[in-house]
């Protein structure tokens, strides 16, 4: 079994590669993992470096990889996607947002209108309009059916009351897409509609949520009253669910924990007074290893898509190991770099400007967000063993 990747992709790999280098700011330090939560590091012009990359990997056409040329993308195949995650994911750049070029562009483009089509797809391959998510709610998280945000029929509009948390990239965001409850008298996934949302809409409020690491990593978004046409609502009236599981299905894949560990094994690498240290070595090796074994199990993903086989419960497989190894990976490089590591990046004896302490904080989220760990042990129990339900 060959598992090299072709002339071409190691060709694309590199270009990838020597344009991170020269378009990122001389000493970029990626604080939180960007790619995955699409942000801008925080630095004074954080936002502005961000805008500027977006729009480059989008002139470059990278943003839309794997879309069909019929809709302007380049119709890559999926490996070829993974491996633009990993080396943005690895060189930890801003300006990919994920939420919108991976995982609602390929929706609309199954259940959208040819008028939301034309309107959204092509600023979304740009890099000029930012999008997140308005799922989770105060009292529905992994449980996703039961949401209480309602949407209103009023002649050709929806009124939409609620409230969504957790909402990754919201203060930056232009469009959010969102799910609510259009069928009062339903309950669970039925009666749900999936809306598109200009975030500038009268009644709409924002408000950042700090995180472990004490940066606005998150947002919580409130409705009160909100006019929303009927034209946005992707799919039919009260099918949102199908149309939420088909966006969630291009998540699939975790590349990005994996290459944010090799990351990690790189900077390790570089502090000399502990290579020659046993402990230290070994601990390397291990954490290599491990993440090894989550680079194919992700890069399975990508190539079974591309063949066109199912990867749900595989995905969980490889998102449960790739979040799990990010996690113990930041665990044991703080435990081998001592008390220093634990220093932010306020701290001018920080290492790396408090990038090992931020590294390790951040890496609690991992396990939770797009599904904590129990939820994947549970898809993978039910739908990859098929054992029965409780």
């Amino acid at each position: 079994m060959d598992f090299k990747f072709t002339e071409e992709q190691e060709e694309f790999r590199q270009e990838v590669r020597t344009f991170l280098e020269e378009e990122l700011p001389a000493g970029w330090v990626d604080y939180l993992p960007v790619t995955t939560a699409d942000h801008a590091s925080h630095s004074e012009n954080g936002w502005e470096v961000f805008k500027d990359v977006a729009r480059k990997l989008g002139e470059r056409g990278w943003l839309s990889l794997f879309w069909p040329k019929e809709y302007g993308g380049q119709a890559r195949s999926f490996v070829d996607n993974f491996i633009f995650r990993e080396e943005i994911a690895r060189r930890g750049s801003p300006g990919y947002n994920a939420m919108a070029t991976r995982m609602l562009a390929p929706t609309l483009m199954k259940y959208g209108t040819a008028e939301q089509k034309e309107r959204h797809l092509r600023p979304i391959a740009a890099g000029q309009k930012f999008w997140c998510e308005g799922f989770t709610e105060p009292e529905a998280g992994s449980d996703l059916a039961s949401l209480k945000t309602k949407a209103t029929k009023d002649n050709n509009h929806f009124i939409i009351n609620g409230q969504k948390t957790w909402c990754t990239f919201a203060d930056h965001s232009d469009w959010c897409f969102l799910l609510a409850r259009t069928d009062p008298e339903s309950t669970r996934h039925r009666g749900l509609s999936f809306f598109l949302l200009d975030l500038s809409t009268a009644g709409i409020t924002v408000r950042p949520i700090f995180n472990i690491a004490g940066e606005p990593h998150f947002s919580e978004i409130f409705f009160d009253d909100v006019r929303v046409p009927q034209e946005n609502v992707v799919g039919n009236i009260g099918e949102g669910w199908q149309v939420t599981q088909t966006l969630l299905s291009f998540e699939r894949g975790s590349i990005e924990y994996t290459a944010r560990v090799e990351n990690l094994i790189e900077r390790l690498k570089r502090i000399e007074v502990a290579i020659h240290n046993i402990q230290y070595r070994q601990a390397l090796a291990k954490m290599a290893i491990d993440a090894e074994v989550g680079r194919l199990l992700n890069y399975r993903i990508a190539w079974m898509h591309d063949q066109g086989i199912a990867t749900e419960w595989h995905a969980a497989m490889a998102k449960l190991y790739s979040t799990e190894l990010y996690r113990n990976a930041a665990n044991t490089a703080i435990q081998l770099l001592g008390m220093y590591a634990q220093l932010d990046k306020q701290d001018a004896l920080a290492p790396l400007h408090g990038w090992f302490e931020n590294y390790y904080l951040i890496s609690f989220g991992a396990t939770i967000a797009a599904g904590t760990s129990e939820i994947q042990r549970t898809i993978i129990a039910l739908r990859g063993l098929q054992l029965p339900r409780e």
